[in-house]
């Protein structure tokens, strides 16, 4: 249509091959015989030129039952591709797959398992077909089936399965704790079809998943779910121990259980079962017979599950009760919103220990052993505002030999429980310190930050800390998540807890840098990690060291074991630390410290450069509408 080609060639040919032809186009051909410049009659044909067809098509990814190919595309517009799969035997039925153009992949599902298929692929333009790609595809091995779990303990069990009928390679085994988020697998031979899974956490759940391996290619996945057994109590023992009573004290399960079964009695057929709450730590035994030995056994519980027992055993006293030395006069001094000195006067004759036991009234008290050599002990990390109550208990060869109370009530704060360091300064705590804070902003959950109170108005809750080299940054992701290191000294406070503390508030951030005399900062107006892979959230910088951060945001966090980021180099590996890695990085204060090549060290690049390792760093946060008081203390 566009443009005419005229062509001479010799009379004795019969074939003519003409190149340069467009695509998928309608053509008309004339042919005209010429002898002594006279012609003679026209004969002419028409024909359509193929269509420029797909390329370079491989098979990316198989499961038992299905195929991932791809390949690269067509030259020039066309309308369609179409996928015909089809048994290499020739039994079945061939299936087709439409596939938009622009596509450059196709997921062929309903395949059996071990079985080759043959896959063709051309590319459409109304009638018109493209020469066909072709490869020839075999899906993945038969899954295992059958997930039995038996030997379950606190910390260890058995899972067995089925193995297929088809042959394999053997079976990869795959258990994950919800908690940690972080799976665990293991590979096996073919002739297994058990494995032992050990140090597991008392009563928690996991989900289990396994695959069967044949070469590269992997199953489908089976998975089920079980829930270890708790734990029991540790440290059963009975004390205060008289003709009828006796108090039970334990050390609690570390998996969090719903009761306590108290089972006790002097022999068989006079057991007495009771239960108590499971975050109970004493139980109170009376009306038991003098001079007769006991014996007690806890189990923790969780739902209808039982742990093993701990046991105990102690014989009431012939009398009628205890003797008691001369009152022990327990008083309370120095009573703060947080801390008070409780004293006492010491007993005539010595004793092994004193007990004291304190808390809220009305809440689980917390106890703690106290040399006989004391006559005071401060009690720390109390709740303000509360009335507590406070028994000192003398112990002479494992028997109570007196006890003394006493009451107080701790002074009152503007923020009780205070979320992050700037509540805590608002409390009137002007000196940087380690401090106990409760992000809920009630009793429960706590933890223990260092407060930077000094710089910039105060208030900021540190995350990081890079001094002097003494603590390993180059760890895995279990570590970036629950934190590591001292918070007087080298630390990071966790991604858990950056999290938990950047969502209750819009929060800003502030990054001091130090390097011999010479000291920037970088300061950002926003500042935030998501759930999800921790997620970073940066921006509004303003300071002296200039802006090196904005480049990682909404960048994941990366480690060296789980580097989920779809960049080429694995960065945390290749700069050996633990970060918001993107290709790879212009910030890496989480770095080898001390290092001054190839990029790698304690590196803020727009300050120092990327060859040089910066000698201390600082991250901290503080929420962003917060106003410093206007008087402070001096």
């Amino acid at each position: 249509m566009d443009q005419q080609i005229n062509l001479q060639v010799v009379g004795s040919l019969t074939t003519f091959t003409q190149t340069g032809l467009a695509a998928g186009q309608e053509y008309t051909v004339s042919i005209v015989g010429e002898i002594n410049g006279r012609t003679g009659d026209e004969t002419t044909t028409e024909f359509i030129t193929l269509i420029s067809g797909p390329t370079n098509l491989q098979v990316v990814k198989t499961t038992s039952t299905s195929a991932v190919v791809q390949w690269e595309q067509s030259q020039g517009e066309i309308d369609r591709y179409r996928l015909t799969i089809t048994p290499n035997n020739g039994a079945g039925r061939p299936q087709e797959i439409t596939i938009e153009a622009g596509q450059s992949s196709a997921h062929i599902q309903q395949l059996e398992a071990g079985r080759l298929y043959d896959v063709l692929l051309v590319a459409e333009k109304g009638v018109v077909l493209s020469q066909p790609a072709t490869i020839q595809v075999v899906p993945g091995p038969e899954p295992p089936t059958n997930i039995v779990f038996s030997k379950v303990t606190e910390n260890s069990l058995t899972v067995s399965w089925t193995k297929p009928k088809s042959p394999v390679n053997g079976f990869k085994i795959t258990y994950t704790h919800p908690d940690d988020g972080e799976p665990v697998s293991v590979t096996v031979g073919s002739q297994n079809s058990t494995l032992n899974l050990s140090q597991l956490s008392p009563g928690s759940s996991y989900e289990v998943t396994i695959i069967s391996t044949l070469g590269l290619d992997e199953s489908d996945t089976i998975k089920d779910s079980v829930v270890t057994l708790p734990d029991p109590p540790t440290d059963l023992q009975a004390v205060n121990v008289t003709d009828a009573t006796a108090l039970l004290l334990w050390r609690p399960a570390l998996a969090a259980i719903d009761k306590y079964a108290i089972v006790y009695g002097s022999g068989t057929g006079s057991e007495l079962k009771i239960t108590v709450s499971g975050n109970a730590a004493e139980q109170q035994l009376s009306g038991l017979e003098a001079s007769t030995t006991y014996t007690v056994t806890v189990t923790s519980q969780l739902g209808s599950l039982d742990s093993a027992p701990a046991t105990t055993s102690f014989t009431t006293k012939s009398g009628s009760g205890w003797h008691h030395d001369e009152a022990q006069d327990l008083k309370a001094s120095n009573v703060t919103p947080r801390s008070a000195v409780v004293s006492w006067t010491q007993l005539s004759k010595p004793v092994d220990s004193y007990i004291l036991v304190y808390g809220i009234k009305g809440e689980n008290p917390q106890e703690i052993l106290v040399s006989p050599n004391l006559k005071q002990y401060k009690l720390t990390r109390l709740h303000p505002g509360s009335l507590y109550s406070v028994d000192l208990r003398s112990i002479r060869g494992g028997k109570l030999t007196a006890n003394s109370n006493t009451e107080f009530t701790t002074g009152t704060l503007r923020f009780p429980f205070p979320t992050d360091c700037s509540q805590e300064l608002l409390n009137g705590i002007f000196t940087s310190d380690v401090v106990e804070i409760f992000p809920q902003g009630k009793p429960g959950m706590s933890m223990n930050v260092y407060c930077d109170m000094e710089t910039e108005g105060g208030g900021w809750t540190v995350f990081q800390r890079r001094k002097d080299g003494s603590v390993e940054f180059y760890n895995g992701w279990r570590d970036y998540v629950s934190g590591f290191g001292d918070l007087t000294g080298e630390f990071w406070l966790g991604l858990d807890n950056i999290y938990n503390l950047t969502k209750i508030t819009k929060m800003s951030l502030r990054v001091d840098l130090r390097d011999k005399e010479e000291h920037v900062f970088a300061k950002y107006s926003t500042f935030g990690v998501a759930k999800r892979n921790y997620k970073l959230s940066v921006g509004g910088y303003s300071g002296t060291a200039g802006d090196s951060l904005s480049y990682h945001n909404n960048c994941i966090f990366s480690t060296k074991d789980r580097d989920p980021a779809p960049w080429i180099t694995r960065c945390a590996i290749s700069y050996q630390g633990g970060w918001w890695y993107k290709n790879c990085h212009e910030a890496n204060l989480n770095g080898l410290y001390g290092i001054d090549h190839k990029h790698q060290g304690v590196i803020w690049k727009s300050w120092k450069g990327e060859d040089h390792s910066i000698q201390f760093t600082e991250m901290k946060m503080r929420p962003a509408s917060f106003v410093s008081p206007v008087n402070r203390a001096k």
